[in-house]
């Protein structure tokens, strides 16, 4: 496929940055995060983005992870349980740049508990949970953890459902609606 061609059916193309235009393959029976919402997110990041390190939870085919890199994050770690996305989610991340991107292959809880013993923090956080499923508690209480100081989350969900509190020092700070897809955005508290 050409740098800008259209993407095919089970694709999303990256919309801004060094990789714009680069497709995206979508692994069987993920729902990824539709290009308006992920516009709306990197608009409402923009300023945050430049040098930040990402975590992409329930990671899919790698869109918001790998268009973070493109348009300036220094890292992402993805998180992806589902074998069947993992070898397709493998086969996107070549697009990004060595050493910028790395795949966790275990459910998030599991890769939580690593993350949290290895001391890692994050700038900018994305969780997309299955929507029938939800954040897992595990998930939810790990989150204080690996949060840099000043860290922001964003938890896609349905629109007709509300978002999981996570707790502790996260605040509420706006939801976003965009059709049937809502973003709630949590800031760290000092």
């Amino acid at each position: 496929m050409t740098r800008h061609s259209r993407p095919g059916p089970g694709a999303v193309r990256i919309e801004s940055g060094t990789l714009k235009g680069r497709s995206l393959a979508v692994p069987p029976g993920a729902r990824p995060t539709e290009a308006r919402v992920r516009g709306a997110l990197f608009s409402i990041w923009a300023e945050r983005l430049e040098g930040a390190h990402l975590l992409d939870l329930y990671s899919g085919s790698g869109a918001i992870g790998i268009e973070a890199i493109s348009r300036g994050a220094f890292s992402a770690t993805l998180v992806e349980g589902d074998r069947r996305a993992v070898a397709v989610l493998r086969q996107n991340l070549r697009l990004a740049p060595p050493g910028s991107a790395r795949l966790l292959t275990r459910p998030a809880g599991e890769a939580m508990e690593l993350l949290v013993a290895a001391g890692e923090r994050f700038d900018l956080i994305f969780a997309d949970p299955p929507y029938a499923a939800g954040l897992e508690v595990p998930v939810l209480q790990a989150l204080e953890a690996i949060a840099a100081p000043g860290a922001e989350l964003a938890i896609e969900h349905p629109r007709r459902s509300a978002a999981p509190d996570p707790g502790g020092r996260w605040v509420r700070r706006e939801e976003r609606r965009y059709g049937e897809t809502a973003l709630t955005f949590f800031g760290l508290s000092s």
